[in-house]
């Protein structure tokens, strides 16, 4: 099967002008690695350490789909690059250069740094550059390796090839949960070249590659795009089912996009979610142990309350899910927000004032809930 069998004409042409480099010559690093290798000036928050490098192709095309979420989304392009991506601009720098940044970084102030994730865009091309973006990290650096993609462009024959280029991970951003939201947000409503039923096809066929398990093959969800808690539960289960981990994510609207005007995910429906997917990761619950009402709302985390407190008290499901080494700090919400204790993903094991609001932030069960969920 051909690398772009499943991409659907898009109506764009090349840019005119002069020629840039492009993936896999050239990659994009995200502003928190780019501020970790050297390539821009600034600090973190609370002094937080980025355990992941994120790169993103470059393509003189732009990204083909039109994700109404993602400010890649070839309707609202004024260049390949797009208007942002969780709404800072990514700095593009040649591909061997970055790799030697990341290697010095990890043998030098920056051992934290313990993987790569190379992200993907949607065209032709786009797999192939993957695969040879991530043998150039392979043989330069000693990280390990995600990539992160889209089945519209990848076929089973690319996850053998990256898989062989030394991705330890294959990661595939469904972010939606029903073929419904899908196919407003992602498919053919949206004019964008996805398909459910690819997706799913392209998950399985991951497991097939790179085998079940923990850290080998993922999903992205992000929540807030207008799921019930019932439907997010149902499948993340469906995946744990299937040997593959869930990575959440909190939607945040970005300027721009065709949901610029979607409130952000209410916190006490992404803290119910993130509650579960800890309980399913670990095995702790099923999908029959939970109990909704009506509306879709979570009325029973399946655990009786001495159970169910301690692991709430600890922090660790409300820190941030994705392969090991991945904590994408700030990436869900503002800095401002981050400062005001507005975190939805933590990038550190949350303690003291910080669990008190988790806890707070979880109640009540069931039901909708008032405020404006900040």
């Amino acid at each position: 099967m051909a690398a772009n069998a499943h991409i659907a004409p898009t109506g764009m042409e090349p840019r005119s002008g002069v020629r840039r480099l492009t993936s896999p010559e050239t990659v994009r690093l995200s502003h928190a690695a780019a501020l970790t290798l050297g390539v821009k000036r600034g600090r973190f928050y609370n002094d937080t350490k980025l355990g992941c490098i994120n790169l993103l192709q470059r393509s003189e095309l732009g990204c083909r789909a039109n994700c109404a979420y993602c400010g890649q989304a070839y309707s609202i392009q004024d260049d390949p690059a797009g208007k942002s991506l969780i709404r800072v601009d990514w700095p593009e720098r040649p591909t061997e250069e970055v790799v030697r940044r990341i290697d010095a970084a990890q043998q030098g102030r920056h051992p934290h740094v313990q993987r790569v994730c190379v992200g993907s865009l949607v065209g032709p091309k786009e797999a192939l550059a993957s695969i040879e973006i991530t043998a150039k990290v392979t043989a330069g650096s000693n990280v390990k390796i995600s990539c992160l993609l889209s089945p519209t462009s990848f076929s089973k024959e690319d996850f053998v090839a990256l898989r062989d280029a030394g991705a330890e991970n294959l990661t595939i951003a469904i972010d939606c949960v029903t073929p419904r939201l899908f196919e407003q947000l992602r498919g053919r409503t949206v004019r964008s070249p996805h398909r459910w039923e690819r997706y799913l096809e392209g998950i399985s066929e991951a497991v097939q590659v790179m085998g079940p398990g923990y850290n080998r093959v993922g999903v992205h969800v992000i929540i807030g795009l207008g799921e019930t808690e019932q439907e997010a539960c149902a499948f993340m289960a469906r995946m744990y089912a299937m040997g593959v981990a869930v990575h959440l994510f909190a939607f945040y609207p970005e300027e721009g996009i065709l949901l610029e005007d979607r409130p952000p995910v209410e916190v006490r429906h992404y803290r119910h979610i993130q509650l579960v997917r800890h309980l399913l990761d670990r095995g702790m619950v099923d999908a029959s142990d939970l109990r909704f009402d009506e509306e879709g709302f979570i009325i029973d985390f399946g655990l009786p309350a001495p159970a169910l407190d301690p692991i709430i008290d600890s922090g660790v499901p409300f820190m941030t899910t994705g392969c090991s080494g991945c904590n994408r700090p700030f990436s869900n919400e503002t800095p401002s927000m981050a400062m005001h204790g507005q975190l939805r993903n933590y990038p550190w094991q949350p303690k003291g004032a910080e669990l008190l609001q988790i806890q707070t932030q979880l109640q009540p069960i069931g039901g909708p809930a008032s405020g404006d969920g900040a």
